[in-house]
């Protein structure tokens, strides 16, 4: 199971080069995608209630990773412990309070490897994603079950007739326990030991074994390095898309302790126009290395036929504009970032220009790919008009996903994330001919028309 967020990448250095070889690395879920529906099977049919949406209340969530700086947090958790919070311990981190006079509300777990079975502590409560490993449940028989949102989850369920809730959170047990408590009705969270990043050499409060050997590599934030786990650099990107979601929810949310995850969370975000936003972005070389339009051109070409001019519309690197071009195609590029094409591009056709506003160049076809989820919302429609009145016919490719690569300017890049119904809707609304339309995963593709 592919994780459906990433932007990671490794540098490495060959023997006398002047600059690295910077990889990109695709995470993988630690567990095949029939273990966890094995898992799921079994363990829904466990006799008991599924956790479901709860009515709002006013307690206090103490959420308690395992990174170093929460050894460092033991007095103000049980300070807050001693006047009614309620704990929330991950993994191995419900043994490490209880060594230290902390007795957990609940333990949470997630991962779906046996050994997890091994990290199971003392709690006053268990709460287990039903894709867990049974040995969990077997050590902890009255653990309560939840479920993770995974596509085709529902598919594993018995028949079952209370409410249930599908909880988010990208699938990291410290992501997924905010969600979880929000869930369970908590709006006021304190997070502790969120650090996603080494301190010392050691990724833990505690000696993991499980952990060890795990991939690691150094990351930059705001000019500072972090060595990190290549998970651990997953979760502390997608924890700022989850909390930003749950403020937005009504929750008050503080992460104490310091660590990649905490710094991101607290930088002060910058007032920047959008154009200079995505300056910044292809100043970064690791932007540069996914060039989503590059591996749609085979099928702009099947689905709209081109016989005549094509625009680039948010051309980006250029690399699609180069390979349609050494194909015989008439090409030009538009975009607003005058920096973002790639020196094999410059050659080309350029044009700079904001497409909300209207486009001085006109063509046959467009072709507009990794764009419109990064419009704000509120300028889509005048996007699409704008696009549409400069090309008679445009494939469009947009990801239905939110993005893992603002945090590196401490900002969000995927301002428009909606499903494909809502994007195939708004064409139509719009009084656009939708031509041919593809649901994906992660993106929805369309090629669009002027309604004749």
């Amino acid at each position: 199971m592919q994780l459906p967020y990433h932007n990671t990448q490794i540098k490495h250095w060959n023997p006398g080069a002047e600059m690295p070889l910077i990889l990109p690395v695709h995470l993988v879920c630690n567990t095949s995608d029939e273990q966890i529906f094995d898992n799921i099977r079994i363990n829904s049919r466990r006799p008991g209630k599924w956790i479901s949406l709860q009515p709002e209340h006013d307690g206090v969530a103490v959420l308690c990773g395992s990174g170093p700086s929460l050894k460092e947090s033991l007095g103000e958790i049980t300070e807050r412990h001693a006047a009614g919070a309620t704990i929330f311990a991950m993994n191995g981190a419900a043994k490490f309070l209880s060594a230290n006079g902390i007795f957990a509300d609940y333990q949470v777990m997630i991962d779906a490897r046996e050994q997890t079975a091994d990290l199971i502590g003392p709690a006053q409560a268990h709460l287990f994603a039903s894709q867990v490993h049974p040995k969990c449940f077997e050590r902890a028989p009255d653990a309560q079950v939840w479920h993770l949102q995974i596509g085709g989850i529902e598919q594993a369920f018995p028949d079952y007739d209370g409410p249930y809730a599908l909880i988010g959170g990208a699938a990291s047990v410290g992501n997924t326990a905010t969600c979880l408590a929000f869930t369970m009705g908590f709006r006021n969270l304190h997070c502790y030991g969120y650090d996603s990043s080494h301190r010392d050499g050691d990724g833990h409060a505690f000696h993991q074994a499980m952990n060890d050997g795990e991939p690691c590599a150094y990351v930059d934030f705001n000019g500072k390095p972090y060595l990190t786990s290549l998970t651990m650099k997953l979760q502390a990107e997608k924890f700022q898309d989850t909390a930003r979601a749950l403020i937005a929810s009504g929750c008050h949310i503080e992460v104490h302790g310091d660590g990649l995850l905490p710094d991101i969370f607290h930088a002060p975000k910058e007032t920047l126009t959008e154009c200079e936003k995505y300056r910044r972005m292809w100043q970064r070389p690791e932007y540069r290395i996914c060039a989503p339009g590059e591996s749609a051109v085979e099928e702009f070409l099947d689905k709209a036929k081109p016989t005549g001019p094509i625009i680039d519309f948010g051309c980006g690197t250029g690399r699609a504009s180069i390979k349609l071009a050494s194909l015989g195609y008439d090409v030009t590029l538009v975009d607003f970032a005058d920096n973002c094409r790639d020196d094999e591009a410059r050659h080309l056709p350029f044009v700079q220009a904001d497409l909300t506003q209207p486009i001085p160049v006109s063509a046959s076809f467009g072709f507009c790919t990794d764009v419109m989820e990064h419009i704000p919302t509120s300028d889509v429609e005048t996007v699409i008009r704008n696009i549409m009145a400069s090309a008679e016919r445009v494939f469009f490719q947009i990801s239905t996903i939110p993005d893992s690569f603002g945090v590196t300017i401490g900002d969000c890049l995927h301002l428009t994330v909606r499903p494909h119904a809502w994007w195939l809707g708004l064409f139509t609304r719009l009084g656009y001919a939708v031509q041919w339309q593809r649901e994906g995963e992660i993106d929805s593709r369309f090629l669009v028309g002027r309604q004749s």
